[in-house]
């Protein structure tokens, strides 16, 4: 009977190894490193909105681009609902439109038909005029009627 035991065993050993290579290993951790000087982003997304179109009014500024007025007026509109949202006050909003500005004149904005930037700010201004096009215009004022005489 031990001869059995033994027979099986040695039989037995190598489904043991195979079963062993088949098995699902535990993937390595990520190594994951942490920079104590780094600064977490805690930008909300209205100044993350804001700055965006800043850069894009600073952008349409810098490369003469003619805008509609419609959508000249939404994007004021929603510069200034953002920085009201921002608790700013035209002053602060005015000198953060500055401060901006500043950095894209930095970054020498390519005002080339066709350029990136300008693609960039087609697409902003596309938005703002599906938007004007999608809102009804205001229903014209009834003329006042003329006592009878």
């Amino acid at each position: 009977m031990i001869r059995l035991f033994a027979a099986l065993a040695i039989a037995a050993a190598p489904i043991a190894v195979f079963a062993q290579d088949a098995a699902p290993t535990e993937a390595a951790a990520p190594q994951i490193e942490i920079d104590p000087t780094a600064v977490p982003n805690a930008t909300s997304p209205q100044a993350n909105l804001l700055t965006g179109l800043y850069a894009t009014l600073a952008t349409i500024e810098i490369c003469a681009v003619e805008v509609d007025a419609t959508v000249r007026d939404g994007m004021v509109i929603d510069q200034r609902r953002l920085e009201r949202a921002l608790s700013m006050d035209e002053a602060a909003g005015d000198a953060a439109y500055a401060e901006i500005k500043a950095d894209v004149e930095t970054t020498s904005p390519d005002c080339t038909a066709g350029s990136a930037d300008l693609a960039s700010v087609d697409a902003v201004t596309s938005i703002y005029a599906q938007q004007a096009s999608a809102t009804p215009a205001a229903p014209a004022a009834a003329p006042a009627e003329t006592p009878a005489q």
